[in-house]
């Protein structure tokens, strides 16, 4: 498995919703679960700002795993890689630097 070694650019978000099942009852009441055994997995959106003529390496590892394909990816802050797809990435060009912008979803297979 591959591995991701660009670091993020300061400012990335981490929105966290663990998958829930809720069953609600009258009155108010209601009862929540996990839903499934990996219910807290973590989404991260992140940008990286690379010289351009670098940029092509991150747009090529990306497309190369399609979406699809898994990735090991170290968060920062954290000392073990955790893996990783990216569905959708989008690189904003400028004169000397570029801005990819994706977001990467935390997997278990």
């Amino acid at each position: 498995m591959e591995t991701f070694h660009w670091c993020a650019a300061p400012g990335m978000s981490v929105p966290t919703e663990p998958k829930v099942r809720v069953v609600k009852f009258g009155d108010g009441y209601e009862q929540r679960q996990p839903n499934g055994i990996n219910n807290k997995l973590r989404s991260y959106s992140l940008t990286f700002r690379v010289p351009r003529h670098e940029a092509w390496l991150i747009d090529d590892f990306l497309y190369q795993h399609g979406g699809v394909e898994t990735f090991l990816w170290t968060p920062p802050h954290r000392y073990e890689p955790i893996k990783v797809v990216c569905r959708k990435w989008t690189p904003s060009v400028g004169s000397t630097v570029t801005e990819i912008s994706c977001e990467f979803e935390e997997v278990v297979a």
